[in-house]
């Protein structure tokens, strides 16, 4: 089997299964990023929500800002509940290695879901997020940052979460910025940020807003 079946098949099963315990559990704290990138945004833009889980917090942040949200998320049980707490949002199973959308969003948001790639899905799922983006759309992207300098990130990136294994790697500030760069998007802000919860212990947050 290949690695692309190998980690989807993998993630999707575990992320179905811990659905019901994830809508119960606290989310990651906001940062200003996140207005960075609603600001910017022109009234009423359609907005792809990357990986949009239960819907909380950002799909119906996205809404009351008076946003179009489409949610796209790999697991059934996390639709569902996404379409029970945001209705005027609208949500689709799929899995972000099957986007194919051309020119169709003014903003793209990922908040911790692409680390569940590996690099080379990662330079996939980059290529097709570039192409779904209008022209001069922005991308928000956070994912988790090496905790040491010189920690090999390919060593263990099957993790435990909830008591489901599923894979998730960090990412370093270069390699993010060589992969999008290639694809003529531009750096508008960067952020880090170590942040502490019950449900996901210490994280290292880099966030990233991108122009196309």
């Amino acid at each position: 089997m290949d690695e692309k079946f190998n980690i989807i098949s993998l993630n999707k099963k575990a992320w179905n299964n811990v659905a019901e315990k994830y809508a119960k559990a606290k989310y990651t704290s906001s940062n200003p990023l996140i207005d960075f990138f609603c600001d910017r945004l022109p009234k009423n833009g359609f907005i792809l929500d990357l990986g949009s889980g239960t819907g909380l917090p950002f799909a119906k942040l996205f809404v009351e800002k008076g946003f179009n949200v489409l949610g796209v998320d790999i697991s059934s049980q996390m639709i569902k509940i996404a379409q029970k707490n945001v209705p005027l949002a609208n949500f689709k199973e799929l899995s972000m290695t099957d986007l194919d959308y051309d020119k169709k969003f003014d903003g793209v948001f990922s908040s911790y879901s692409m680390l569940l790639l590996s690099p080379q899905l990662f330079k996939d799922v980059a290529n097709r997020i570039v192409k779904s983006l209008k022209d001069k759309g922005l991308l928000y992207l956070s994912l988790n940052e090496p905790r040491v300098e010189g920690e090999d990130v390919d060593k263990e990136v099957i993790v435990e979460l909830m008591g489901e294994k599923m894979y998730s790697r960090a990412y370093r500030e270069e390699e993010i910025l060589t992969i999008f760069s290639l694809l003529g998007m531009k750096a508008l802000k960067i952020h880090h940020k170590i942040q502490t919860s019950k449900e996901f212990g210490i994280e290292h947050l880099i966030a990233f807003v991108f122009k196309k």
